[in-house]
């Protein structure tokens, strides 16, 4: 086609052709269809509106499609909008667009524009517990701060100094924290430069003179990082409780998830993904884990450590019993996931944190996320005279170090440790 054309135009008059007049031409003479130019056009620039559109689009629960459009009126700097279908709600987010300059979209967006997009697309590659810890994180240090309102392009180096040393200084950063806080600046960032809404990272120019300003890091407190002998049982006699009277409606076996937890040490993720093929006598074989929030399904352990044995006490295998018991009596499968409330994986963190927050408020007991229960069975195996080596190996770490420093802590009550100090002594 393209060759017809252009022998057409050599065999024409001498001429200079405005570009009107050539459309026309080819046109006329059936070379070319204006309305599917036009069309391919009108797609082109849909796409490249959307590209730059900073607000996420989603679908609800009702069905119905909706996205965040800029709105200086409102206090948020945002308003929503709500459409029956998709190609309903493109088509307003591109007339309204259409209607000011585009480049308005990159100047108009804001941290706090970006955070919803960054986190589900960081969701993608990392494990769910990262992901939790970065929405706290978020929470705690980015919230309430006006810099998250600035357009990123605005945003200076002088500026993301000044803001970056006065929070090491508000919230008394060490290391572990100050690593956790800027993870969270400098990926957002890096992430503005890829969807093209500012040309650099003007954080990565920022110098931290981090043994003159970070406080020195040391380790927690043990009874802020797992819960004692009396706490654990307490918790487990609790769970144990919740699930025989059928207090939960949706998640049958949350209860019991938390007490395997104690048991087991899994992650939350691999004991959502846990089959009954991965049960042995005496064992379970750790192979995969669900993501959150997405609940996807993955087909390897956290890292590269890959599939791992972990012995299974009398008690762990009588919590199993009693689900197989249970999921039998609600016609569900027995051969498939077994902490699951149906036949599909179920991404139970949210609803295992606020369980055993639950439990903790009702017993008076200090609250602890969800992940201290694993800290609490690693400490419990390395008490007990377990070899580090082997503990390391159940816990599913790569080397002792991560064992020791950020999973062991004395699980004693301050009359236990005067006793094993005076023991140790003599």
């Amino acid at each position: 086609m393209a060759t017809a054309i252009t022998n057409e135009l050599n065999n024409a008059p001498s001429a200079s052709f405005s570009p009107e007049e050539t459309l026309a031409f080819l046109e006329k003479n059936g070379k070319i269809n204006l309305r599917d130019v036009e069309d391919d056009m009108r797609k082109a620039r849909k796409e490249s509106i959307l590209k730059k559109h900073p607000y996420k689009i989603y679908q609800g629960s009702d069905g119905r499609w909706r996205t965040h459009l800029p709105d200086d009126s409102k206090k948020e700097g945002r308003k929503l909008i709500v459409k029956t279908s998709y190609d309903d709600l493109v088509d307003l987010i591109c007339q309204h667009y259409e209607a000011i300059n585009i480049d308005l979209i990159k100047e108009a967006c804001t941290l706090r524009d970006l955070y919803p997009l960054w986190i589900e697309y960081k969701a993608v590659h990392v494990a769910e517990t990262t992901v939790m810890r970065v929405e706290k994180d978020w929470r705690r240090y980015y919230e309430g701060s006006p810099i998250i309102n600035k357009p990123i392009a605005k945003l200076t180096k002088l500026e993301l100094d000044s803001w970056v040393h006065t929070m090491i200084r508000e919230h008394k950063m060490d290391r572990h924290k100050f690593g956790n806080f800027s993870l969270i600046l400098r990926q957002m960032l890096e992430y503005a430069v890829d969807s093209e809404i500012v040309d650099s990272n003007e954080f990565l120019k920022v110098k931290i003179d981090k043994k003159r300003v970070l406080e020195p890091s040391r380790k927690k407190e043990d009874h802020t990082q797992v819960f004692s002998k009396e706490e654990e049982q307490q918790i487990i006699t609790r769970a144990m409780e919740a699930f025989d009277s059928d207090e939960h409606y949706v998640q049958h076996f949350v209860p019991l998830v938390i007490a395997f937890l104690f048991y087991t040490g899994l992650r939350i993720g691999e004991v959502s993904a846990l089959k009954y093929c991965d049960i042995d006598e005496n064992s379970l074989t750790v192979n995969r884990m669900v993501r959150y929030p997405t609940g996807e399904i993955i087909e390897h352990t956290k890292g590269t450590y890959g599939a791992r044995k972990v012995p299974l006490t009398p008690a762990a295998k009588s919590i199993i019993d009693k689900i197989t018991e249970r999921r039998k009596a609600l016609g569900l499968s027995v051969d498939n996931y077994i902490f699951c409330p149906n036949d599909k994986p179920v991404a139970t963190y949210t609803a295992s944190q606020k369980t055993i927050t639950k439990y903790c408020r009702e017993l008076g007991i200090e609250e602890k996320s969800i992940h201290k229960v694993r800290k609490t069975m690693i400490s419990t195996m390395i008490d007990g005279g377990l070899n580090l080596n082997t503990a390391r190996q159940i816990a599913g770490h790569m080397d002792e170090k991560t064992t020791l420093n950020n999973y062991y802590y004395d699980r004693s009550d301050e009359a236990e440790k005067y006793d094993n100090f005076v023991k140790a002594l003599s």
